[in-house]
């Protein structure tokens, strides 16, 4: 047969043969290219274990440690290496009121080195943080509080008072092994190796890390665990992707070339000013949070901050959803009081290039807020910038000190409100300061006319931090020193009012009330932008409290896919 298939082929002339061959070529490359559709068609793809995701880092890790942990990148480290009790336990159960707190732990938990992990673990990471020498960021929100043993697996949690937002306090409870830190002096924790070298109970666990001769830590490795104690039951016994490592940069610029390379698979907290600086295919990933950013007033240090229809025209002035639109590049919402604005859901977009969202704008009755100044005495001079109001022989000039973190979103909000008010007769000078001077000495000593600057709230109906008159000094937040009877009462209130439908009354009462008050003048609320490479998956935007939390659900991010039959 073949000879007699030679022999044809032979009569052939070179044009016909190569025809011929062609042909055939064709033939073998559709026959394989409809078995190929055939088999996507009647598979599907799915999610397998195994591959390496690296994520992209400006800064370094310092106390990997549930107690110890402040900056997003070690919390980020606790949220992947440890579990927290609502995924430990077996039972949640809320008492007396939501005065107290029933828990029991899972059978058979353990740590990454084997040891059996109990009530003794949970009920030691409390005290510790606790303890006044730890000096643990999360001591506020343990204050008051004791933790009793029941039995190994059972412990009951004692609240001062009734709290109904106490369960946010255990989300954030993420436990640390007693046994590895309960001969440590509290004093020397943070000279432990464990820091850096933890052993946790949740979905990976520490491989290793790389440091530069200047101490400098550029890599960060964790592996998945193939059977974590702590993922209870209905989610996967192990994560999809192998090898979880973090690369870490010194600045911003670093991360982007990285990115651009293909270096590194994920990169987030991207400002949204930025996303035109990404070279390659990437899937956009937009978390809203619970924060929004505001213009606090201090009228301690400016008098004519102390004036309510200042407060009220500087408000209105504003066009928020222009500076959604400009500031944001679209991403976020307006925000007109003290509670979040209701969010669309976040999403996720495959992109090739950044593509702003647009947003429509309405201008302000500049008109109208000029006659409300005129009428309240501020008039324009022709030796002032700004207007004046004249008492007697003493005058109060309308004008302020911006102070500004050195980001720059923020920068351009600042310009944005700068120049609406300056057409209105305000003049506004603008200080930008890194955020951590602000933190260290604006905030601390509430050293400011005005501060551009946010607040995240969690949980998010909880506004006692922020606008009750307990708060105006360090370390309380309420940094608009607002002080306010019947607010502080309806804060109290909201915390302990088990009805639904009670709070929201509450809550809404309360959001008219310091809206009205002008105590700052809130601006919008940003959604967190999260970059990876188009090949991974699993990632689900959605709210967040904060950063750290887009970790939570990092089990089901995947890199590499097998076919299944459907």
């Amino acid at each position: 047969m073949a000879g007699f298939i030679k022999k044809i082929i032979g009569s052939f002339f070179p044009q016909e043969r190569a025809l011929f061959f062609m042909a055939i070529a064709c033939f073998g490359i559709s026959a394989v290219a409809l078995a190929a559709l055939k088999l996507e068609r009647a598979t599907t793809a799915i999610p397998t274990h195994g591959g390496e995701y690296v994520e992209g880092v400006v800064g370094q890790p310092a106390y990997a440690n549930p107690v110890l942990a402040l900056t997003e990148i070690d919390r980020s480290l606790v949220r992947l290496i440890f579990s927290n009790v609502p995924a430990l336990a077996e039972k949640l159960e809320a008492g007396d009121r939501q005065r107290s707190w029933n828990i029991r732990l899972r059978e058979n938990l353990t740590w990454h080195d084997g040891a059996k992990l109990t009530s003794d673990d949970v009920i030691f990471t409390i005290q510790k943080i606790q303890d006044p020498e730890s000096r643990s960021p999360l001591a506020l929100s343990w204050q008051g509080i004791t933790v009793r043993r029941v039995s190994e697996l059972e412990f009951i949690i004692q609240l001062p008072s009734p709290y109904i937002f106490f369960t946010e306090n255990l989300n954030n409870l993420f436990v640390l092994p007693k046994h590895l830190f309960a001969d440590i002096p509290t004093s020397n924790w943070r000279l432990s190796a464990y820091n850096l070298k933890p052993i946790g109970s949740g979905p990976y666990q520490f491989d290793s890390y790389h440091q530069q001769p200047d101490g400098f830590i550029d890599r960060y490795a964790l592996r998945a665990i193939r059977t974590p104690s702590s993922l209870p039951p209905g989610r996967a016994d192990t994560p999809h992707v192998a090898a979880f490592t973090m690369e870490f940069f010194r600045n911003m610029d670093e991360a982007f070339k990285a990115f651009n390379a293909g270096k590194i698979d994920g990169l987030g907290g991207v400002d949204m000013t930025l996303l035109n600086a990404i070279q390659r295919p990437y899937t956009l990933h937009a978390f809203t949070t619970p924060s929004y950013y505001a213009v606090f007033l201090n009228g301690t240090h400016n008098n004519a901050l102390k004036e309510p229809v200042v407060r009220s025209v500087l408000s209105r002035a504003v066009d928020r959803e222009m500076l959604v639109s400009r500031a944001l590049e679209g991403y976020g919402l307006p925000q007109a009081g003290p509670l979040l604005e209701s969010s669309p859901q976040a999403t996720s977009t495959e992109v090739s290039t950044s593509t702003p969202r647009a947003s429509s704008s309405s201008l302000s009755n500049e008109a109208q807020l000029i006659q409300e100044l005129e009428a309240a005495g501020w008039k324009m001079t022709t030796s002032s910038e700004a207007r004046v109001r004249f008492e007697g022989n003493a005058s109060t000039t309308l004008k302020a000190t911006l102070l500004v973190p050195q980001v720059p979103f923020l920068i351009t909000t600042a310009e944005m409100l700068r120049d609406s008010w300056q057409r209105l007769g305000v003049a506004v000078t603008l200080r930008p300061t890194t955020p951590e001077e602000i933190l260290a000495s604006a905030i601390r000593n509430r050293d400011y006319e005005m501060l551009l600057f946010g607040n995240v709230l969690n949980p998010a109906e909880d506004l006692f931090p922020f606008w009750h008159s307990s708060q105006r000094f360090y370390p309380g937040l309420n940094i608009g020193l607002y002080n306010n009877k019947k607010a502080d009462a309806l804060t109290e209130e909201i915390r302990g009012e088990s009805n639904e439908e009670n709070r929201e009354n509450k809550l809404a009462a309360l959001a008219t009330l310091i809206t009205a008050d002008v105590p700052a003048i809130f601006l919008y609320s940003p959604e967190y932008l999260f970059v990876t490479a188009k090949n991974v998956g699993g990632v689900q935007p959605r709210r967040i409290a904060n950063p750290p939390e887009r970790f939570l659900n990092a089990a089901a991010w995947y890199v590499k896919t097998a076919r299944v039959l459907k």
